[in-house]
């Protein structure tokens, strides 16, 4: 998938109707980028906002906090995370 898409390749990556995609944009409930009389997407923008408005972006954050908190109490640091991920890596290189 292209980094910057047009409205029918956002409606594709979507699965929507092209029209869909422009009404949305006029409400302002997709993220678009008007140059000239063409709008244009940027794919990482839309995968952002697609985890904002599916409410991912929020539980993410939530479970990361929770299992840094858990890190604290038992005593794993970054270090000993870093060090368990390069064996792992090791492991399967």
């Amino acid at each position: 998938m292209q980094e910057v898409m047009t409205a029918r390749q956002l409606a594709d990556y979507l699965q929507l109707n092209e029209m869909t995609i422009y009404k949305r944009v006029r409400l302002g409930e997709i993220p678009a980028v008007k140059m000239g009389r063409v709008l244009r997407f940027k794919k990482n923008v839309i995968d952002k906002w697609l985890e904002i408005e599916s409410g991912w972006d929020q539980e993410f954050e939530t479970l990361l906090g929770r299992s840094q908190r858990f890190g604290k109490e038992v005593g794993i640091t970054e270090q000993k995370i870093q060090q368990a991920i390069e064996e792992v890596r090791k492991d399967r290189g």
